[in-house]
């Protein structure tokens, strides 16, 4: 299509707001299923503004067309973040930078957006597909078990001043690595010297 998400449709979602009559969306089970599920990837063209970027903040990889444009703009309707943007935003491009996109409300192409690390990777436009797919098929050859626990070791260490925390957390689940089968795959294949073979 012309662009990835423009956004809230102010006609529908806000006025019926205004007017009492809608309930607040169940956000947190969206950011949930996002870091608790195997890795994804956005592919984004045209606009990511408002809901339409911080749907995808949690993501594990973002990719840019050089189209893109991507806004933080709650502040210009009056509102303010959601989705844990206000988590999730700071850890993709540092408070500064979030600061600033997030009280502005301005809006970036997707040259700043790789430059300000929103955007992980740009790419043309006619490319952006293949390679967040490539990316993702990446991703998913590895084994899914370990895949899922350290998306939750970055969920939950990534802002925990605590490092012995974050070290007994990572401990914990390295343990339950080296008992796994896919551990045990890893070092028979690099010893027959092939591609290991995960189910």
């Amino acid at each position: 299509g012309r662009g990835f998400c423009a956004g809230a449709d102010i006609e529908d979602a806000f006025s019926s707001q205004l007017s009492g009559e809608a309930s607040m969306p169940h956000w947190q089970e969206w950011t949930h299923l996002v870091r608790s599920s195997k890795p994804m990837v956005a592919a984004v063209n045209g606009v990511a503004f408002g809901v339409g970027l911080s749907m995808i903040l949690p993501f594990d990889r973002i990719v840019a067309a050089h189209s893109a444009r991507f806004s933080v703009r709650f502040v210009k309707m009056g509102l303010v973040p959601e989705l844990a943007s206000t988590y999730f935003l700071p850890q993709r491009v540092g408070f500064g930078v979030a600061s600033d996109l997030m009280l502005s409300g301005r809006t970036v192409d997707a040259t700043e957006a790789f430059a300000l690390s929103l955007a992980d990777e740009l790419v043309a436009d006619d490319a952006l597909l293949d390679a967040a797919v490539a990316r993702a098929r990446s991703y998913g050859e590895n084994p899914r078990r370990q895949l899922g626990w350290i998306k939750q070791l970055l969920t939950t260490n990534a802002s925990d001043p605590d490092i012995i925390g974050v070290q007994q957390r990572e401990m914990a689940l390295l343990l339950q690595c080296f008992e796994s089968p896919e551990h045990r795959e890893a070092v028979t294949a690099f010893r027959e010297k092939r591609a290991p073979r995960f189910r």
